[in-house]
């Protein structure tokens, strides 16, 4: 359920692709080969099929291949679908965004300046539950609901209800509870009968530990190019901030209702949508990619992670999820990059090569491209440096092109003009391409 945030640099001018198809998939099949990606995409611009794939294995052991059909844990994309219950819960006054939490649980901290809306939003300023310190200690216990809520309603906040912005499970969490107390029905019942079913998402519901469930994903997680099963946690914990199991079709016929009104009015759409603190709505994300209107979100749960992005003004969607933790933000963005004829460099398998260390000095400096880097050297070889961080060796792949030693699918590629001079990085993040001028 951890929530990851993606920093680009400027982008390259646009360029026209031919086949976007191919694009995609030739970019999907490189993430696969080279960085170990394991999953299923889906990329959608206006009703019509860009990518809808499969990749690697959802069943190791078995040797059973992902497909449009497998069925994934999507962690905090779950907060939107909540996030939906509550409005509709308003729409049919049966509680407003403006109730207090003391409303429902007398005894809460705070409970009095704490509105559904500040849970909404994540500006309530309740601690995070995963991010409380010992929490794996206990991820792993089923308990009920109020005991959950007990093990994070004492901690102490991060800030007074409404003064800042913190991203915290444990409000959707409680919102799962309200919506509980309010309607009487379990948040499966009431999620299944009010959103799932009405909107044909057969494929998708709450995960359950001792469910039978076709077609299902195991989760594993990777470590140093090694593939192990995922970390169990016990999915009590993510409830209605992060449990929900969908496929790549089920979350665009979610995304379908939510560009008319399936499940919500056009007024309470707008509420979800709106960017509040930190650009943050109702369970989403909304912000711009490319100066192209964006709502989106991630999710992570041990073994998953997923990545859900829509394109309104554009009509486009992007749908990843990944069932080895692979990440889903960088994809995402990589796709909507060649949807939108955005040059990328899809990951391939870096070789060292020797070059005449007399080339050293003249990309030692700093660069700026929003961000401050320095090119330091060290010997006969170079380094990134950055205040407060650890130096990474940068190795030569030719004469002018340099990837990091950390295996984290960065370069650096030196533009040099006529006299020998360097004049900026090109630098290249999980295929994401950005410009970095020289500092004089």
């Amino acid at each position: 359920m951890k929530r990851i945030l993606v920093l680009l640099l400027f982008p390259l001018s646009l360029f026209a692709q031919k086949d976007i198809p191919q694009q995609l998939d030739k970019f999907m099949q490189a993430f696969t080969e080279v960085r170990g990606f394991s999953g299923s995409v889906l990329v959608m611009k206006q009703g019509k099929v860009m990518l809808r794939k499969g990749y690697g294995l959802a069943d190791r052991e078995w040797n059973i291949p992902n497909t449009p059909e497998t069925k994934f844990r999507i962690g905090s994309i779950t907060k939107q679908f909540t996030a939906t219950c509550i409005l509709q819960l308003a729409e049919e006054n049966k509680l407003s965004v403006e109730d207090k939490l003391s409303k429902y649980y007398p005894d809460y901290p705070n409970g009095d300046k704490i509105t559904i809306h500040m849970l909404l939003t994540h500006t309530s300023g309740i601690a995070n539950y995963t991010a409380i310190p010992g929490f794996e200690k206990v991820a792993t216990l089923t308990w009920s609901n109020d005991s959950m809520i007990n093990y994070f309603k004492n901690r102490p906040v991060s800030f007074q209800p409404g003064n800042g912005w913190n991203y915290s499970n444990s409000g959707f969490f409680l919102l799962g509870c309200i919506i509980e107390k309010v309607n009487g029905q379990s948040y499966n019942d009431y999620l299944r009968s009010h959103i799932l079913d009405k909107i044909g998402m057969s494929n998708s519901g709450c995960d359950r530990m001792d469910s039978v469930l076709a077609l299902r994903a195991r989760g594993y997680k990777v470590n140093k190019k090694q593939t192990y099963n995922a970390d169990v946690i016990s999915l009590a914990w993510p409830f209605s901030a992060g449990v929900i199991y969908s496929t790549v079709d089920d979350l665009y016929k979610w995304d379908r209702a939510l560009y008319n009104n399936a499940v919500l009015t056009d007024s309470s759409r707008k509420k979800m949508f709106t960017p509040y603190k930190h650009d943050y709505g109702y369970g989403v994300d909304v912000d711009s990619f490319e100066n192209h209107p964006r709502i989106w979100h991630n999710g992570g749960i041990p073994g998953f992670v997923a990545n859900l992005s829509r394109f309104p003004a554009d009509d486009i969607t992007t749908i990843v999820l990944s069932n080895n933790e692979s990440n889903a933000d960088f994809i995402a963005i990589g796709l909507a990059d060649i949807v939108f004829g955005i040059p990328i460099e899809a990951p391939y398998v870096h070789k060292a090569v020797k070059i005449d260390p007399a080339l050293l000095p003249r990309y030692v400096g700093k660069y700026n491209g929003g961000l401050i880097i320095e090119v330091i050297r060290k010997g006969d070889k170079l380094y990134r440096h950055r205040d407060g961080t650890p130096d990474v060796e940068l190795i030569p792949e030719s004469n002018t092109k340099f990837f990091y030693g950390d295996e984290s699918d960065r370069q650096l590629e030196f533009e040099v003009d006529k006299n020998g001079v360097v004049t900026k990085i090109w630098f290249s993040n999980n295929g994401q391409r950005g410009e970095l001028k020289k500092m004089q």
